[in-house]
């Protein structure tokens, strides 16, 4: 055995040590590992044990680092802590504890793009993954809310005593060059300290377009609104029979002159609340209008019960169907407590018909739904919460009320839409309970009209 394998194997050793030791224990081991990973003969020989962690097969806490260390344009980290790995391995043991590490890692392993992001195991207690560029970092922390925090959280493994183990994660999240780690740790505290699933560290002076909304939100809104810098970004909706693309859903973005693409959840709180927001939603529609001229697939587009009592917006988009025909237009209305007359929104889907357009009921579900007056009507579509939907493989009182949902709206011969669908667990599910249509990041994000061949 050469003095490399003799390394390899005492770093083997350590790190069970570490798997089992107290919190001192554990500071002397990684002072260890330290010492031993960057001694001379280990750095000069290129030996890779500084990069790959042992338990996962994941790059670790050194490779994180150093990739941090490169970084020239902002990035995000996500660290996730699992919460009761601890307990695991003081009442199951350590090979218990670490088939649900791997578990969690593959499953990881299994959201992450390697084009768009890297996962890291940071010890056996914290995952890491960082996003190097900002066009994905919406998409990650949808991912943390939607997938990580709701569909991973309903595995569950068997211990010696035939009783199920539940693990969750705990997250923090920060944002630019420097510091990366640090600030993300300091979340991951607050988080954990709050007992909140994760936080996002509120300091991001590496982050230029949250530092501007957080400071001036509704002038950032309102000139791009004057610009014209609102624009659709489309996401596929899949016929759950075959996975065909059924149509497209056009969803609001704003696009600023530095190429940053700014998602809904900076501004639509300003829209909603500016005196524009008519303005705002038109300059939305007659670009997805431009794009519908131009290609044969059907379109979905949002609009609010503010909209459509609006005389002047309905106006305005009776004049859009009179010009371009609504037979592949599809108008999605968020079912909310502010729809306060219902024979308003009838009136609208009459309005609408004519010209062969479809509706669709956003948020059904969410808890302000009138199933009395969806029943009087005339809808194509339901599409339920997607609240809910993250919550289907973990909570058996949310999929019974999805599945009563779909029963439902097959005997009135309505088609349900099932949104933020974000994993194959997810889509096998929705799937086995009926649902028509799936839409999510499973089967494809956001992105611009070129990008789906729209234009």
């Amino acid at each position: 055995m050469n003095n490399l394998d003799k390394v390899s194997e005492c770093l083997a050793e350590l790190e069970k040590l570490y798997a089992v030791g107290d919190e001192e224990q554990k500071n002397f081991i990684a002072s260890a590992f330290d010492n031993i990973l960057n001694c001379s003969e280990i750095t000069h020989n290129g030996f890779n044990l500084k990069k790959i962690e042992k338990v996962t097969n994941l790059p670790n806490r050194e490779s994180l680092m150093a990739d941090i260390s490169h970084l020239k344009n902002e990035a995000m980290l996500i660290i996730l802590h699992m919460n009761q790995i601890e307990a695991i391995k003081q009442l199951y043991g350590f090979e218990i504890a670490k088939k649900v590490i791997v578990d969690k890692s593959e499953k990881l392993n299994h959201l992450v793009k390697e084009t768009e992001a890297s996962l890291y195991s940071i010890n056996l207690q914290k995952f890491a993954i960082l996003v190097r560029e900002r066009i994905f970092f919406d998409k990650y922390l949808s991912i943390l809310q939607f997938s990580i925090f709701n569909n991973m959280e309903s595995c569950t493994y068997c211990g010696d005593d035939g009783e199920d183990i539940i693990t969750n994660f705990t997250a923090g999240v920060a944002h630019g060059t420097e510091h990366l780690h640090h600030t993300a740790n300091v979340a991951l505290q607050e988080a954990m300290i709050s007992k909140e699933n994760y936080k996002i560290y509120d300091s991001l002076p590496q982050c230029a377009i949250l530092k501007k909304m957080t400071l001036n939100k509704h002038r950032v809104y309102k000139d791009a609104l004057h610009e014209g810098y609102v624009v659709p970004y489309f996401q596929p909706i899949i016929d759950s029979r075959d996975d065909s693309v059924m149509k497209y859903e056009a969803l609001a973005r704003l696009l600023l002159p530095d190429g940053t693409i700014v998602a809904p959840y900076h501004f639509l709180n300003v829209a909603l609340e500016d005196k524009t927001f008519e303005f705002f939603t038109r300059q939305m529609m007659q670009k997805v209008f431009n794009i519908y001229d131009k290609t044969s697939a059907e379109i979905s587009m949002n609009l609010t019960y503010e909209n459509i009592k609006s005389k002047t917006m309905l106006e305005y988009i009776k004049n859009r169907l009179e010009k371009y025909g609504g037979e592949r237009i599809t108008f999605e209305i968020v079912e909310t407590e502010e729809i306060d007359d219902y024979a308003v929104v009838e009136d609208f889907i009459l309005m609408i018909k004519e010209y062969g357009c479809k509706i669709s009921i956003d948020d059904f579900g969410s808890g302000y739904s009138n199933f009395t007056n969806i029943i009087k009507l005339n809808i194509d579509f339901i599409k339920i919460d997607g609240l809910m939907i993250t919550k289907l493989l973990s909570d058996e009182k949310a999929r019974l009320m999805i599945q009563g949902l779909i029963h439902f709206a097959k005997n009135i011969n309505i088609k349900t839409i099932a949104e933020f669908v974000s994993s194959k667990e997810l889509s096998d599910c929705v799937k086995e309970l009926g649902v028509d249509y799936i839409q999510g990041y499973y089967y494809g994000e956001p992105r611009d009209a070129e990008f789906y061949n729209l234009v």
